[in-house]
């Protein structure tokens, strides 16, 4: 079992819209226009403002032994960037943050245990293409239990709650934040 990753890209977006209308990412998953749109602005390079979320995600796409399985956004976090001061108490004072939201999308990888395992590659991945990541964020709405299980599976250790203020999803839910710190 060898699990890849690679930026998304045009010949992802047939994939990617396929997955955003399963039921199991649409229970918890984005699926506005706007994220749809932006989707399509970073795998064309970014050449105009995005208004989703600043236009600051970035999309990969997970492969099980070359078949396209998983989607993760990361936002390389900033002090500056609006989150909540949970978010900011746990940014990385030495090295970088990212945030992380994931999602596998083939329903037939469902269930299989490889949730935490795709994470903690994701992790080793984001790690060698940035040698000062050490700190990882992914925060899920309470009401997802599963994400909870793999995250804490993954090594996330879940640090507290707190009300979404403003973002570009789930506002005015209960959002649980996870850390993962690399020494």
């Amino acid at each position: 079992m060898t699990i890849t990753f690679q930026k998304a890209n045009t010949a992802h977006l047939d994939t990617i819209w396929r997955w955003l209308q399963e039921p199991h990412v649409m229970e918890f998953w984005d699926n506005t226009q706007g994220h749809k749109d932006d989707i399509v602005n970073f795998v064309n390079g970014r050449k105009t403002p995005s208004s989703y979320c600043d236009g600051l995600y970035s999309y990969w796409i997970g492969y099980m032994d070359g078949t396209p399985y998983c989607m993760v956004m990361t936002i390389q976090e900033k002090p500056e960037y609006d989150m909540h001061p949970m978010q900011k108490d746990h940014l990385s004072k030495m090295g970088n943050t990212y945030s992380l939201d994931f999602m596998i999308g083939e329903k037939d990888f469902l269930g299989k245990g490889l949730g935490s395992k795709t994470l903690s590659a994701f992790v080793g991945f984001i790690k060698s293409i940035d040698p000062k990541a050490d700190t990882f964020l992914i925060d899920p709405e309470d009401s997802n239990a599963r994400a909870r299980h793999v995250y804490a599976k993954a090594g996330f250790d879940h640090v507290g709650d707190f009300l979404r203020e403003s973002d570009c999803s789930s506002k005015g839910k209960t959002i649980n934040l996870f850390v993962k710190k690399i020494f």
